[in-house]
């Protein structure tokens, strides 16, 4: 019994179900990119750690202009403003923490009387000379209010939550650099970002 029947042919290039099947196979293909190009930026980052600058600008090799901003990999930034001369001669700028990580920070660290010196490790250091120039304990600076400092600097701040701090200080002479150093205090292995004034 012979019967009549057309062979199936496979489905041509041009075909709607061939042009579909590939159209899922690039967006698949491109999800996958995107995915793993996520992935590969968090394992880096969970190498090197959070709280690192992002490039070089704010390095003690290159430090900032006044008014400038530090980027951290993490969301935080700092802003030191210039320094603005009082009528007794001393000078004042702030330092403005914008916590876009998310969590708790405490730029100040405890315990409360380590926010603000002219030398060392504190987490707002302010000094005469460039940020490279031999660290001599309180040259050419003297830092005022460092209680007024302190109090503002040291309570938690929260996530998404901004705070400007203000720092007083008097040179022993006019003109000349000055530094300033910040490092910001967390459970992260922050970096310091640095900042050089002229004072005119």
């Amino acid at each position: 019994m012979d019967t009549d029947s057309t062979p199936t042919k496979p489905p041509t290039p041009g075909s709607p179900r061939w042009a579909t099947g590939c159209g899922i196979a690039v967006t698949v293909l491109t999800a996958l990119v995107v995915l793993g190009g996520v992935a590969l930026g968090e394992f880096e980052k969970g190498l090197t750690g959070y709280g690192h600058l992002e490039g070089t600008s704010g390095s003690d090799a290159e430090p900032l202009s006044p008014g400038a901003t530090a980027h951290y990999d993490d969301g935080l930034t700092i802003t030191v403003s210039a320094p603005h001369r009082d009528p007794d001669d001393t000078y004042s700028f702030t330092v403005t923490y914008d916590n876009g990580t998310d969590e708790e920070l405490r730029p100040g660290g405890t315990p409360p009387g380590t926010g603000v010196g002219m030398s060392g490790f504190a987490p707002i250091v302010v000094r005469g000379g460039k940020p490279r120039s031999p660290d001599i304990p309180g040259w050419g600076v003297t830092v005022l209010d460092r209680a007024g400092t302190e109090s503002a600097l040291t309570p938690p701040l929260g996530a998404d939550r901004k705070r400007t701090v203000p720092v007083r200080f008097k040179p022993d002479k006019e003109g000349g650099f000055v530094t300033v150093k910040v490092a910001p205090q967390s459970t992260a292995d922050r970096d310091a970002a640095y900042w050089q004034f002229t004072l005119n």
